[in-house]
């Protein structure tokens, strides 16, 4: 199922154009290239910043971690082709924002990954996220790897594009492991330490949250099964929530038309909602983790 198979005959043809509108990248994203621009130009001013000592090393960190975990909207939006027109230069976009990161993964080796998962939501085989699902006291230290959980998955049941992306990992591999060794012996392991791999692990940490466990929550209704319901909705605070979740927080929009730039997810969403409560959903509101299950009947709105 994707969005086109939803029964939008309820929807006017000016509500239609517009969903079409909202749903494709048309020309360049300029926002998510702005948010590109800024997160980039403020990371790498924090790593000079604190390398030259004119704020310390703690500042630098704190500050990486903040702005890292905005890059990831650049590097979802990338996977799906929902930067710019010219998928070079998108990909090219998508793997400078990688590097904060992860700088030894290859873009398509994640496109792999998340596509996967699109597919086969919540399936406990097939979805390479759903370990990343567990027992509450594991559930950091699984975000935390999330790239290591992704390459166990891919030894495990990976094709032949998946290992054709891995070995296009292996230069990007070889490289960084170089870098590494090359700052570490020169004396800024400190360095590599408080600007890179404890934000990285941080960033991890809470993606992982926010955006690889939160939206699946409880995790036991697979895409393939029902659709609507293996993905959540939020609402309630969306002043708050909205942009702390990167705009992830309708993220059955994005399960539905995942070419949509993330910031107009919810635009979509208040588009076609009384499409969507006609059919079962799974709604968080506010601040709770679990949701609330609306079957179809219960989901469709009061009649004024």
């Amino acid at each position: 199922m994707n969005g086109r198979q939803l029964d939008l005959s309820s929807l006017s043809d000016a509500q239609r154009a517009e969903l079409d509108h909202l749903t494709h990248r048309h020309g360049t994203s300029w926002i998510t290239v702005g948010l590109w621009i800024a997160v980039m130009g403020i990371y790498l001013a924090s790593d000079i910043l604190a390398v030259l000592r004119i704020i310390p090393l703690w500042a630098g960190m704190l500050i990486n971690c903040t702005v890292g975990y905005f890059i990831f909207s650049v590097v979802h939006d990338g996977v799906h082709y929902a930067i710019c027109r010219n998928k070079r230069l998108n990909d090219a976009i998508a793997q400078s924002a990688v590097l904060l990161g992860a700088p030894y993964l290859s873009l398509p080796l994640f496109r792999w990954g998340h596509l996967k998962h699109h597919r086969h939501t919540n399936d406990p085989v097939h979805d390479p996220d759903f370990a990343l699902h567990g027992v509450w006291w594991t559930l950091p230290f699984r975000w935390a790897f999330i790239d290591l959980i992704y390459l166990i998955h891919l030894l495990q049941h990976g094709d032949t594009l998946a290992r054709q992306s891995l070995r296009a990992s292996i230069p990007w591999i070889g490289a960084t492991l170089a870098l590494l060794a090359a700052l570490i012996v020169s004396g800024y392991g400190l360095e590599v330490l408080m600007l890179w791999f404890i934000p990285s692990r941080a960033i991890f940490i809470t993606l992982g949250f926010s955006f690889f466990w939160l939206p699946h929550v409880p995790h036991d209704t697979r895409q393939a099964d029902n659709f609507t319901r293996a993905t959540t909705v939020r609402i309630g605070h969306e002043w708050l929530m909205a942009p702390l979740l990167q705009w992830q927080h309708v993220h059955l929009i994005h399960h539905l038309y995942p070419t949509t730039p993330f910031y107009n997810n919810a635009k979509v969403w208040r588009l076609i909602e009384p499409v969507l409560r006609q059919r079962d959903l799974a709604i968080q509101q506010g601040f709770a983790i679990q949701p609330q299950l609306h079957p179809a009947a219960e989901s469709a709105p009061p009649t004024l």
